[in-house]
């Protein structure tokens, strides 16, 4: 693609710049500037559970890129088919001759998407939501992995249980959510020196049963957890609120949760039931850095919106993505300051591992609030794995 740049000069602006004519009689003359727009590629899964969460990202994506980029979008449906996808990127990269690819990928098959980008030495600038073990990209020289590492989260959440003292942990998760990571990275932490364990697992079925607030309520009973690690999203995340809300389990036991778990639609319909509940996430809009608080404002400005975590994904991969390509002609260039922190695009992992945050839910006159508690000291410890296992549904948060 290209811009046309036009610069009219009128015989007074001709005169003003000094240009010397010996005849100058007409009024304007034109001057055309033709200047190549880099490109960026663009995959883009859908979402069932969030239908918009593409928008924000891409929304992000183009408040961190200047106007001299064109992006070029490529669907991948519920990004659940490496072959698809490779497909698509395909397309970019020979059609559209882009100079580095992005987008939101699942971990489907996914080495198989990494093989190719490597195996053609073409960049790869990807975000994920880490709900499994994330795998080792020490290896790719062409990729890097921009995440919210929900795998490492968790891990972190359980080394802050055994730091407290607290010993007996009960989950509290739905079929959908038990595929995936969680409870491998909380067992990580708690059985890794011996120093913690489970009390128990109450895991609800596809269909919930009649009594399930009640069954809650006789595993807690049972199990005697000293908290509650609660880890639901979407439509499970809402049943999981009516669960608490006819049981009110959460009101003797500490609650913890991911940050999918509970949502404003969730919060607005029970209040003061979240009252003291903590729960761990890399991103919120109260987080009080100057960088979040900058992004927040531009987003608001241009949009009209607050922005979500996918918009701070989009955003984050385009200053990685800017900074890359800055690169090649300052070398110097390794770090940039995103709403989450510091991205250093140069480490061994290939890989942003941000800084965990445990926050508070506080009832208020009348009104929820979200307090920072505290930042967790043990994200700089990146799990990795090098099998691409096929774990829990499709992909996490894309289909329900």
């Amino acid at each position: 693609m290209y811009v046309l740049l036009w610069l009219e000069f009128s015989l007074l602006e001709a005169k003003t710049l000094s240009i010397k004519a010996h005849s100058i009689w007409a009024l304007n003359f034109n001057y055309y500037f033709i200047m190549e727009l880099q490109k960026i590629g663009v995959l883009l899964p859908q979402s069932k559970q969030y239908p918009t969460m593409a928008k924000e990202f891409m929304n992000g994506l183009k408040l961190s890129l200047s106007d001299h980029y064109k992006l070029c979008i490529e669907g991948i449906g519920l990004g659940n088919e490496a072959e698809n996808i490779v497909n698509a990127s395909q397309k970019l990269i020979n059609q559209e001759e882009v100079v580095v690819t992005t987008g939101i990928l699942g971990h489907r098959d996914l080495s198989k998407v990494l093989d190719f980008f490597d195996n053609m030495e073409e960049s790869l600038v990807y975000t994920d939501f880490g709900a499994t073990k994330p795998l080792n990209l020490d290896s790719r020289q062409h990729i890097f992995c921009n995440s919210l590492d929900l795998y490492n989260a968790t891990y972190s959440l359980g080394k802050y249980f055994i730091d407290k003292g607290i010993k007996h942990v009960g989950t509290s998760t739905c079929f959908y959510e038990s595929g995936y990571g969680f409870i491998e990275a909380i067992q990580d932490a708690l059985y890794e020196k011996n120093e913690a364990e489970f009390s128990g697992h109450f895991v609800t079925p596809l269909h919930p049963r009649e009594n399930e607030a009640e069954l809650m309520t006789q595993f807690v009973d049972v199990t005697k957890p000293d908290v509650l690690f609660a880890f639901y999203n979407g439509v499970y995340a809402e049943e999981h609120a009516d669960f608490l809300h006819k049981n009110k389990v959460n009101s003797s036991t500490p609650l913890y949760t991911l940050p999918f778990s509970i949502n404003n639609k969730i919060l607005s319909k029970y209040p003061q039931l979240f009252d003291t509940t903590k729960y761990i996430s890399s991103w919120h809009s109260n987080l009080m850095t100057d960088d979040n608080i900058n992004f927040i404002a531009s987003y608001k400005e241009k949009y009209n919106k607050t922005p979500s975590i996918f918009s701070v994904l989009g955003f984050e991969n385009g200053l990685i993505i800017n900074n890359k390509l800055k690169k090649k002609t300052n070398s110097t260039l390794n770090k940039v300051l995103g709403p989450r922190g510091i991205i250093n695009t140069d480490i061994t992992t290939n890989r942003f591992s941000p800084n965990q945050h445990l926050w508070e839910i506080k009832w208020v006159e009348n009104s929820y609030q979200f307090q920072y508690t505290e930042t967790l000291t043990h994200n700089n410890i990146i799990k990795t794995t090098d099998n691409d296992e096929n774990k829990g549904w499709h992909n996490s948060y894309l289909c329900h």
